[in-house]
C-alpha cells in the first residue's frame, strides 16, 4: 500500500540539517498550511556569482527564497515557476526561476546599487525596487503557462508575493522573507509562507493576523538558532502541528552549450551572418550563473546550416 505523505505526519529530526532546506506542515486541523526555509548558502552563492551589493543581495535573496518555497506546489519534474520583478528603482528588476526540486537560479538586472537604509540596520529594498509589477509564471511545459501579474505593494518582496497570492490565486497568505548581512557578507537568509485553507473561519484568520503582527524577523530567529521546523512550531502555536516533508534547496543553473546553441539558432539570418563575420566568433554569457560559452565561426556556420535544414530553406 502506498503511503500518502500529503496526509500523513511524521517526526522530523530534532536537530535541523545544517544546509539549506524547506519544511512544510499543516496546523489547526488542516485549516492552515505553512512552509519555512533556510536559504543562507543559496543567497551566498548568488552574491559570489553576481558580485551583488548589499541591497541587491537582500532583494534577490528574498525573491529567490520566496520562489523556492512556492516551488513546493509544483508537481512534475519539468514544471517551473518564474518570478519577474520590474521596478523604477535603481535595481530595475529581478528574475528568479525554480523547479520542483527547489534548486533556484536568478539575477538582479543591476547587481550593484547604492546601499541605503530605511531604519537602523534595515536595508531599503523597497526604494531600490521602486514602483512596478511582479509577474509569476507557472509553466508545466504542456500548453500555455499560467501567468499572474500584480502591482508591487511595497517593493519589499514579501508583501508583494502575499499580494500575488491574494489577487491572482485568491489564497489569503502571509509571507516573511529576510536576508541578514554584516560587513563580511550574508549571515542568515530564509523565509516562511502561511496560507489559510478555504474552510478557515474568520476567527482563525484574525488570530493568525495578530500572531503575524508580533512575530520576529525570520533572520533574527535563524540567528538565535531556530531552524525552519522550529520557526513553524513557534509561528503556528499548535501542539498538534503536522510536519509533512522536508527537502533540500539550493542554487543550480541548468545552462549548457547545447541550450546556448539553440538560442543562437533562433536569431535571424542577418544577425547570425553578422556574428559569423567576426574573426573571433561570438561569446554568450548566462545571465543566471555567469558561465561563458564561446562559438567560433565554424560553430556559428554549423548552427546556421542546421537551422536552414530544419526550416527547409536554402542558404542565400
Amino acid at each position: 500500500m502506498t503511503q500518502d505523505l500529503e496526509n500523513t505526519a511524521y517526526a522530523l529530526p530534532l536537530e535541523p540539517p545544517a544546509g539549506d532546506h524547506i519544511v512544510r506542515a499543516t496546523a489547526h486541523d488542516g485549516l492552515v498550511r505553512a512552509f519555512a526555509a533556510r536559504t543562507t548558502d543559496t543567497c551566498r552563492e548568488m552574491v559570489r556569482i553576481h558580485g551583488l551589493s548589499p541591497v541587491a543581495a537582500a532583494a534577490l535573496g528574498r525573491l529567490a527564497t520566496g520562489v523556492q518555497i512556492m516551488s513546493q506546489d509544483l508537481k512534475n519534474p519539468d514544471d517551473r515557476i518564474t518570478a519577474i520583478v520590474r521596478g523604477d528603482g535603481s535595481l530595475r528588476g529581478l528574475t528568479v526561476t525554480c523547479g520542483p526540486d527547489a534548486m533556484v537560479r536568478g539575477y538582479a538586472w543591476e547587481p550593484v546599487v547604492e546601499t541605503t537604509y530605511r531604519s537602523a540596520g534595515k536595508l531599503d529594498v523597497g526604494s531600490a525596487v521602486g514602483h512596478g509589477t511582479l509577474t509569476v509564471i507557472r509553466d508545466s511545459g504542456r500548453g500555455e503557462p499560467y501567468i499572474g501579474r500584480v502591482e508591487l505593494v511595497s517593493g519589499e518582496i514579501g508583501d508583494d508575493l502575499a499580494a500575488y497570492y491574494a489577487n491572482s490565486e485568491q489564497v489569503p497568505s502571509a509571507v516573511g522573507l529576510g536576508v541578514r548581512m554584516d560587513g563580511g557578507g550574508i549571515l542568515h537568509a530564509g523565509g516562511f509562507l502561511v496560507q489559510l485553507m478555504p474552510d478557515a473561519g474568520e476567527a482563525l484568520a484574525e488570530w493568525m493576523q495578530e500572531r503575524m503582527a508580533g512575530f520576529p524577523d525570520v533572520t533574527w530567529l535563524l540567528n538565535e538558532g531556530f531552524g525552519p521546523r522550529q520557526i513553524l512550531d513557534l509561528l503556528m502555536g499548535d501542539p498538534d502541528i503536522r510536519y509533512l516533508g522536508e527537502v533540500p534547496c539550493g542554487f543550480r543553473c541548468d545552462c549548457s552549450r547545447e541550450r546556448m546553441s539553440r538560442n543562437l539558432a533562433t536569431l535571424g539570418d542577418e544577425d547570425l551572418h553578422d556574428l559569423m563575420s567576426e574573426p573571433e566568433g561570438a561569446e554568450l554569457t548566462c545571465h543566471f550563473c555567469g558561465q561563458r560559452y564561446h562559438f567560433f565561426r565554424e560553430d556559428l556556420q554549423a548552427i546556421f546550416d542546421h537551422a536552414r535544414d530544419r526550416t527547409g530553406q536554402d542558404q542565400p
